[in-house]
């Protein structure tokens, strides 16, 4: 979203091209919002309780945030000299190139957090296959023996 956002600044202020690119950056944050929250929906629509997010994975998500903060603060200040210095050296979208530069080493500098946070629910829904397995056996044990 940092780089979409920071090529939308190559078209002309209050013009449609950039109405339409700032729209699209909103859609995508809306998306992203709602699909987070479908495995909760459907967990609250099958009548069993959501998912209750761990802290561990929530400081991760946490990290991951302001880790995209920083690079998208950064952006904003740097926006100005650098896009005139890149506009000089004959970059015909310097704002394009500083967002697309943004935008890969945001996704790169948050890798290893959301990397980190996929291992935790994979550890999780591992316990959770087991601890299941265990009360099918024990459930079918009771079954048996009620005989």
């Amino acid at each position: 979203m940092v780089g979409t956002g920071e090529a939308a600044l190559d078209h002309p202020k209050r013009s449609p091209a950039r109405r339409r690119t700032y729209a699209a950056v909103a859609g995508a944050v809306l998306a992203d919002a709602a699909l987070s929250e479908v495995p909760t929906v459907r967990a609250i629509a099958a009548g069993r309780p959501p998912r209750p997010v761990s802290p561990p994975e929530q400081q991760l998500g946490m990290a991951a945030g302001l880790v995209s903060v920083g690079w998208g603060l950064l952006t904003t200040v740097a926006d100005g000299p650098l896009a005139r210095v890149l506009a000089r050296r004959g970059v015909a979208r310097p704002h394009r190139a500083l967002g697309v530069a943004a935008g890969v080493v945001t996704a790169v500098s948050t890798l290893p957090l959301w990397w980190r946070r996929a291992t935790l629910r994979i550890a999780a829904d591992e316990r959770q296959a087991r601890e299941d397995a265990d009360v099918a056996a024990w459930e079918a044990e009771l079954a048996e023996v009620e005989r």
